[in-house]
């Protein structure tokens, strides 16, 4: 996104574009440990996964698509050859950068656990964005949203993944262990402490839509608060067509750019402060399923 280094610059593309007319709903599969959010059921496969010494392993292949594009979670068992997922994870994204021309590549995290993120454009105008890990379980996961490079991937896909345990609980690491001698994950106490400051900066204050009035503002993001889930967050009301709805704006972690009911702990929009002066919404839940997206621009005098 462009508002935080934590969540790097191909998910800027993320939040733009009409939301699909199609139910986005979380997909759990325990024998596969992960959960994510699909458009819809997705088609399952099962699949021969070849590695790059030749053996292979047992794979499922999850899809889904919808107007924007195909949406994939590959899992594949390395239990039978642990002496193999020391390379897994570059194997799988060398894989993904052979599509074409890598625009983004480098180490991250995906709920604190380290991983891969690539966004390829391919010689056929398509853009992928990747997102491959490996977990204590030795599963490989390999996430790809791919779509038209003019139409971005929805965020509620490609931020969403989960790793789950045996007893269906997600499972977050306290702490990213680097794979290199000097690679820097970026998930330190220090670091995460700079990125919510700078996502409270860019968010906070009153936020109008065109057309719009600061009186009746549509977005306000007030004080700080915590989520349900110990996530840095700020109170916000979005205001439309007469409708007030309460929530929480996160501002730190992997649900990051995701307002939420504090209640059921849903998201119900997607957000994307661009450079401090404006935001792009979208509506993905209850009560605000169906809204159109909106490009809102700070009031100003509003952040005191």
């Amino acid at each position: 996104m462009r508002f935080i280094a934590l969540v790097p610059a191909i998910f800027a593309l993320f939040v733009s574009g009409a939301a699909s007319a199609q139910s986005w709903e979380e997909y759990a599969n325990r024998g596969d440990f992960f959960s994510v959010n699909f458009p819809g059921d997705p088609m399952v496969a099962t699949i021969p996964y070849k590695t790059a010494k030749g053996t292979e392993l047992p794979g499922h292949v999850y899809t889904a698509q919808d107007s924007r594009g195909r949406y994939t979670i590959t899992v594949v068992d390395y239990t039978s050859a642990p002496g193999e997922l020391a390379g897994a994870i570059d194997e799988a994204v060398n894989n993904i950068r052979a599509k074409g021309t890598a625009k983004y590549d480098a180490v991250n995290m995906l709920d604190m656990h380290r991983s891969w993120r690539i966004t390829v454009e391919t010689p056929g105008m398509r853009r992928i964005l990747g997102e491959v890990l490996v977990a204590a379980n030795n599963h490989l996961y390999i996430s790809e949203a791919e779509t038209a490079l003019n139409v971005p991937p929805p965020a509620q896909f490609s931020v969403s993944l989960q790793i789950l345990d045996e007893n269906g609980v997600r499972i977050r690491y306290k702490e990213v262990e680097p794979a290199k001698p000097g690679e820097v994950v970026p998930v330190t106490a220090a670091s995460r402490a700079i990125e919510t400051a700078r996502m409270e900066k860019l968010v906070a204050g009153n936020w109008k839509n065109a057309g719009g009035t600061c009186d009746a503002a549509y977005l306000k993001a007030a004080e700080r608060a915590k989520t349900k889930r110990g996530e840095e967050a700020m109170n916000g009301t979005v205001t439309n067509a007469g409708m007030v709805i309460k929530g929480q704006l996160i501002i730190q972690g992997p649900r990051v750019g995701q307002l939420i009911d504090p209640m059921t702990d849903k998201v119900i929009f997607i957000f994307d402060p661009h450079d401090g002066s404006q935001m792009t919404m979208s509506a993905l839940g209850p009560p605000a399923t169906g809204w159109p997206d909106v490009t809102l621009d700070l009031c100003p005098g509003s952040r005191g």
